[in-house]
């Protein structure tokens, strides 16, 4: 608004004075160079409200003198009062609007009432009827221009915050649909196997069963705890990047060192579940990732692998290059993934389902494995095999 008030200074400065209006030419000349000080108070010495307080008090008594050497009433001043106050009514906090109306009001009135009284106060500065009409159409031109783009500075001011309003409201539900995911989680997804457990205790406890039955509870247990270890781990992790937002750090990570880790941790599941597991990994292959980040992933696929296999199920893990990128599949026999399901799978609203084994989740696996594959610059995605079970594509830069 400053620099829209130094523009039409710059425009009346020489109008006005080569118009015959020397004195008015004069006072813009200085108002021009108030408002330089002004603006260079406000923007770089971080002074604002003073700066406005200076700017309305200033602008205005310049305008009343200005009034006094441009023929009064009969020129152009009051509707430069009117453009003064509706820069002020855009710039000035809220709580100073009725201030500067007053302030506005009992100016303009008193320098009406000293015409009024003593008309000799305010010569006619015209020099001719043509100047006058000149002058007051300039004035006008310019009223109508500074309006129109105070408007619109207005407008796309509000325009502005009602967007960022939106763009919290949005963000305040996506936190009330996480926040509600964890209660669900804590209350219900995650009792419920904590239960089993300690059935599974109990009963081994209070029962003296057979060696083969006991090693088979053994072996159930085991699973279960597992199984609950990755349901919790998922969570933490999950809730802390709610928290902290996510930690990102890529570097060249050889695909065949991140991944046979994980597969070591499911050798127990996969060969207690009777489950074959055949791998394809190019030992060369090395993708920018981050190595935590792309380890989890890889456990979740492969865990939902087994999940959704059945007993004697085949499981196949590659890993090759393809067209500058580092290509990563898991391929089931599994059940596959209903179609209905396909929309909401990598988001917040899928729901956990049962493994073949009655296995557990909390639906957080997929949603996490998108999340960081994107962190990562990656993309996933997957597709239903034709003849049984589902595969999982993970691409990611080369290193």
């Amino acid at each position: 608004m400053c620099l829209l008030a130094m523009v039409v200074s710059v425009v009346q400065a020489p109008f006005n004075y080569f118009t015959g209006l020397k004195m008015t030419g004069i006072i813009f000349g200085l108002l021009l160079l108030a408002l330089a000080g002004l603006y260079y108070l406000s923007r770089f010495k971080n002074r604002s409200a003073l700066s406005i307080a200076i700017t309305v008090v200033l602008v205005n008594l310049l305008f009343a003198w200005i009034y006094f050497v441009s023929s009064g009433i009969s020129g152009a001043s009051l509707m430069t009062f009117t453009l003064t106050f509706f820069l002020v009514m855009i710039v000035a906090p809220r709580g100073q609007y009725v201030v500067w109306l007053i302030f506005n009001l009992l100016l303009v009135a008193a320098i009406i009432l000293i015409e009024y009284y003593r008309p000799e106060l305010v010569p006619n500065m015209y020099a001719d009827r043509e100047s006058k009409i000149v002058d007051l159409s300039a004035t006008y031109l310019t009223s109508v221009l500074v309006i129109f783009f105070g408007t619109i500075y207005l407008k796309n001011a509000y325009n502005r915050e009602k967007q960022q309003r939106e763009e919290k409201t949005r963000v305040l539900e996506v936190l009330n649909t996480e926040k509600n995911k964890l209660f669900s989680i804590i209350s219900h997804d995650l009792r419920s196997p904590m239960a089993s457990i300690q059935s599974y205790l109990e009963l081994m406890k209070d029962i003296q069963l057979p060696p083969e039955q006991k090693l088979q509870l053994e072996a159930e247990l085991l699973l279960m705890v597992n199984n609950t270890q990755d349901m919790l781990y998922n969570m933490l992790l999950w809730s802390k990047s709610q928290l902290q937002g996510l930690t990102v750090h890529l570097a060249p990570v050889n695909v065949y060192k991140a991944a046979m880790p994980v597969l070591d941790i499911h050798t127990t599941f996969i060969t207690n579940k009777r489950l074959h597991l055949t791998t394809d990994i190019d030992k060369n292959l090395t993708a920018m990732a981050d190595l935590n980040m792309l380890q989890l992933i890889i456990r979740n696929l492969v865990g939902n692998a087994i999940k959704f296999t059945a007993p004697g199920g085949q499981i196949t893990l590659e890993a090759h290059q393809e067209n500058q990128q580092c290509l990563i599949m898991i391929r089931d026999t599994g059940t596959g993934i209903d179609p209905k399901r396909v929309p909401e799978i990598f988001s917040l609203k899928a729901r956990s389902t049962f493994g073949t084994g009655n296995e557990k989740g909390i639906g957080l696996g997929l949603y996490l494995c998108s999340e960081y594959t994107a962190a990562q610059h990656g993309r996933i995605w997957f597709q239903n095999n034709p003849d049984k079970g589902c595969s999982f594509f993970l691409s990611f830069p080369l290193a």
